[in-house]
């Protein structure tokens, strides 16, 4: 015998009906459309030391009260989106970055495009190393550019 599921209760911010239950608002697109308040998920800690602004180490992951994902921004910064000098997240950006999608001077990730160097699975770069590498020197499997370094060409 399966549980009974909870009462419906109103939306938050529309006021149609929602399950206690349900993540987001069918109507409006809340997050977490049944509670009273919602401040956000996950978590998010920086350090208190700055330099230019940013903070030396920021962390950051889950969504913000608006439902949006956390971004980390900081000289290092760790996150599920990160933007910082060094950045590690699934999305990364900054001068050295690393992640499943990185974007910087220098990247490491699954799909890495960068202005100098990137190597990945899929790397952009003028010096680039990957299962497919396009760049001015490209190094890998399927190596695409002026100069190979290694690989079938």
């Amino acid at each position: 015998m399966s549980p009974a599921p909870p009462p419906p209760t109103s939306c938050r911010l529309c006021r149609a009906e929602v399950l206690a239950t349900d993540l987001t608002c069918p109507h409006c697109g809340a997050p977490r459309p049944a509670r009273a308040e919602f401040s956000g998920e996950g978590y998010e800690w920086r350090t208190a030391a700055t330099w230019l602004g940013a903070p030396l180490i920021h962390v950051a992951f889950g969504m913000d009260a608006e439902g949006r994902p956390r971004v980390a921004r900081g000289v290092i910064a760790i996150g599920q989106r990160a933007r910082g000098g060094v950045a590690i997240g699934l999305i990364a950006t900054g001068f050295v970055a690393i992640g499943l999608v990185a974007v910087g001077l220098f990247s490491i990730g699954l799909v890495a495009i960068a202005a100098l160097g990137a190597l990945g699975v899929n790397a952009i770069a003028p010096w680039a190393v990957g299962v497919v590498a396009l760049g001015y020197w490209a190094g890998g499997l399927a190596p695409l550019g002026w100069h190979i370094l290694f690989g079938r060409s």
